[in-house]
């Protein structure tokens, strides 16, 4: 597994994992990932996504993957991820940037997928 990044209007937004380049394009253009990007807001309550912006995908760089890594083992350590309820510690999201109706990540939050 590898770390990516979603960028959207030149932000970085979030960091996932997925197997190569093309399992990354398919999570990042998935109606699932930009129904969250629709739906979730930043602090002055606009959407993450406008539903036409392009959706930018790329491995993340060395500082990004560090960021999910340390908010993956943060989310082990409270409980969030839980390996003995087979929950996979890849499926963790990071948010890169404060956002509405999240809680954890350096700057705004993770989640399980």
């Amino acid at each position: 597994m590898q770390t990516y990044v979603v960028s959207i209007g030149g932000k970085a937004v979030l960091a996932f994992r997925a197997e190569d380049d093309e399992q990354a394009g398919e999570v990042a253009h998935s109606t699932s990932m930009q129904s969250d990007l629709r739906t979730l807001t930043d602090t002055d309550g606009k959407p993450l996504w406008d539903g036409n912006a392009d959706i930018q995908v790329q491995l993340a760089s060395a500082a990004h993957d560090v960021e999910w890594q340390q908010s993956r083992d943060q989310a082990i350590r409270d409980g969030e991820i839980d390996l003995n309820a087979g929950h996979d510690p890849d499926d963790w999201e990071v948010y890169f940037l404060e956002v509405r109706g999240t809680t954890k990540g350096r700057l705004g939050g993770g989640a399980c997928k």
